[in-house]
């Protein structure tokens, strides 16, 4: 009897366990143990893939990759930085610079963005802008005008701090600007490099913080970061078949793996597909008076965006915006209107909406006023 009741009360808790269980949704996309996440096409611009890629984190020492763009900008790779009583001391990860030691530019950078050194990070702040302070106020600034919006350091090396933070997205953003310049671009994609060091007589072999440098077919970057409060960082880029993607995993109990999946991704399970058709009318619209009653709207251009083969997980806006007083006669490929898309809400392009035909030759003609259309 006291079995049976055992059993009762074992499956009644089982009925009431599975009525508020809801599984987890399917979710698009690859594996990933980072909760932030975001893959995007470095060529267009277009997130491909993103999770959590607004929310802002500490960012350890992928910060740097913005001390290494400001530092191309305002100075020289030939330039001598002496080192400060402040470099000197900073914490940890350093590459061992002193006081009164004297760097080039160009060899500060391999420390920075190849072995992460916090040193080699203040160096160059202070080199550039004559203090740590004013050097993190500036890249703020540069991360905001190349549309990293949700960023703010409070200095060169990543260092925790309370205002100093990122986004996944923002990071990717800096990503793609930084590898535009050449010699960025070789220090992120090498596994190894030598290092002369002032306090040594010989170079110092120095190895990238970087694990999918050497593992990963295509890996050409860019930057990791480590801390207690940002965990295990990574932004990772790639070059296959004439394409460059850039993945971000922030706070990762697998960085590398996370970033690899990421890109295998973006390699193998999304195609390119058209969206916009130059050829296609998008919008007609009212003429007032004209002489003819509508007009034929087309994109000046095709657009593409990189999508999943099996299943969507972008959203995709457009908006069409009209704000234009117009008399007759209209010109053939006269711009109207404006359309803007969105890929997850981050703005990818922006077309002009033109005429491609002449009408309206016999009276003065009026475009509808400020027209929005989603």
């Amino acid at each position: 009897m006291k079995t049976c009741l055992n059993m009762v009360l074992l499956v009644s808790c089982l009925i009431f366990l599975l009525a508020w269980f809801e599984p987890p949704e399917a979710q698009a996309g690859p594996y990933h143990s980072s909760n932030y996440v975001c893959l995007l096409d470095a060529d267009s611009g277009q997130l491909i893939y993103s999770r959590n890629a607004d929310e802002l984190r500490p960012v350890a020492s992928t910060t740097k990759m913005m001390t290494a763009i400001l530092t191309m900008e305002y100075a020289e790779l030939a330039e001598i930085v002496e080192i400060s009583q402040k470099a000197d001391h900073t914490p940890e990860y350093t590459i061992g610079l002193k006081e009164g030691q004297e760097v080039q530019v160009s060899e500060l950078l391999k420390a920075a963005l190849v072995k992460s050194s916090n040193d080699a990070a203040v160096a160059l702040a202070e080199h550039v802008a004559g203090s740590e302070r004013l050097f993190s106020f500036l890249m703020s600034k540069k991360a905001f005008l190349i549309g990293a919006v949700n960023t703010h350091f409070v200095n060169a090396s990543g260092l925790p701090a309370e205002e100093h933070w990122s986004t996944a997205y923002d990071l990717s953003l800096m990503g793609r600007y930084l590898l535009r310049t050449e010699y960025i671009n070789e220090l992120a994609a090498a596994r190894q490099v030598e290092f002369k060091h002032p306090g040594y007589g010989q170079e110092l072999t120095i190895s990238n913080t970087n694990g999918l440098l050497g593992s990963y077919e295509g890996a050409n970057g860019i930057k990791t970061g480590t801390t207690n409060a940002a965990g295990k960082c990574l932004v990772a880029s790639a070059r296959r078949n004439h394409r460059q993607l850039i993945a971000v995993a922030l706070n990762s109990l697998d960085r590398n793996g996370d970033c690899a999946r990421l890109l295998n991704y973006g390699y193998g399970d999304v195609s390119r597909e058209k969206i916009i058709d130059s050829r296609e009318v998008f919008k007609q619209i009212k003429i007032v008076r004209g002489g003819a009653e509508y007009l034929d709207l087309y994109p000046e251009k095709d657009l593409y965006i990189w999508r999943a083969r099996e299943e969507n997980g972008l959203n995709v806006e457009k908006k069409v915006e009209m704000d234009y007083s117009i008399s007759a006669p209209i010109r053939n490929n006269q711009p109207l209107g404006m359309l803007y898309v969105y890929v997850d809400g981050k703005l990818f392009d922006s077309i002009r909406l033109v005429s491609r035909s002449e009408t309206g030759q016999n009276s003065p003609g009026l475009i509808k006023l400020k027209e929005i259309f989603h």
